[in-house]
Parts: C-alpha cells; sequence; structure tokens
C-alpha cells in the first residue's frame, strides 16, 4: 500500500515538473515575442526620428535660404569654409569631412565637391555650419553643448 502512496506521489510530481517545463517554454516563447516587438519597435522609431531629423535639417535649410543668412554655400571652397569660422573644422569632421586621413580633402575643392566625393548629403552640411556662423553672432566660440557636430552612420 504505501508503494502505491509513494508511486502515486512520484507520479504526480513527474507530471507537476512536466507541466512547469512546459509552462516554463511557453514564458520563454512569450518573452521571445516581446522582445521582438521591443526591437521592431526601437527600430522603427529611430528611423522615424531619422526622418524627421532629415526633414528638421531640409526646413532649417531652407528657412536660412529664404532669409538670406545663408553664408556658406555649396560653391564656397573649403579653405574660405574653415577660415570663415574657427570651430568650422570640427563641424565638418562631424560630418567625416576632414577628420582623418581617409575622409581629408583639398582646401582648393568646393564644398559640394567635396561631399559629392565622400557620398555626403549636402543640405545637413549648410545647416550645420550656417547654424554655427548665426549661434555664433561673429563673436567666435560656440559652446560645445550647442555646436551640431552629428556623428554619421556608415552603412557598409
Amino acid at each position: 500500500m504505501l508503494t502505491y502512496i509513494a508511486l502515486t506521489i512520484g507520479l504526480m510530481g513527474l507530471f507537476m515538473a512536466w507541466r512547469a517545463g512546459r509552462k516554463n517554454s511557453e514564458l520563454q516563447e512569450r518573452i521571445a515575442q516581446v522582445n521582438s516587438r521591443v526591437y521592431n519597435l526601437r527600430r522603427e522609431m529611430q528611423e522615424s526620428q531619422e526622418k524627421t531629423e532629415q526633414e528638421l535639417m531640409t526646413l532649417k535649410f531652407q528657412l536660412l535660404k529664404a532669409q538670406g543668412e545663408l553664408k556658406i554655400t555649396p560653391e564656397m571652397k573649403m579653405q574660405e569654409i574653415v577660415a570663415v569660422h574657427p570651430q568650422a573644422q570640427q563641424v565638418l569632421a562631424g560630418f567625416h569631412l576632414g577628420g582623418c586621413s581617409s575622409c581629408s580633402f583639398d582646401p582648393h575643392q568646393s564644398l559640394g565637391e567635396v561631399a559629392a566625393v565622400n557620398g555626403r548629403e549636402l543640405e545637413p552640411i549648410l545647416v550645420a555650419l550656417n547654424s554655427l556662423i548665426v549661434e555664433s553672432n561673429g563673436n567666435g566660440f560656440v559652446s560645445p553643448e550647442k555646436l551640431k557636430t552629428p556623428n554619421i552612420q556608415l552603412h557598409f
């Protein structure tokens, strides 16, 4: 009789362990699904943020152009741009233009040529450089917090 009771308790324990294992597998699957959704939402949010930033840059460029405050143009030579403001080189380096040996440029090239050779969009560069000049009001340096030096992402 005790053998049957021990056997019944053992079978109930096995059943409970199997059920707990099954429940664990279901929960792990749900966690994987939630993680996948979170990843997809983060990716969508990042894409949306990048699109919004690009649209903002375009609007800023159009506003500067319409107000006649576009001091730096695509036709300007790189040496002229660097001479216009002491921090212009930092902004250019933020766009991976002239910051290292792989993205160096000829000072006699125009901004448009340098951007095209390096595969960069011109509008964000123009907005950042012109914003630098507008924010400094000819008074020299802009604080590092306000200095727009985006670190571009290279996709291979």
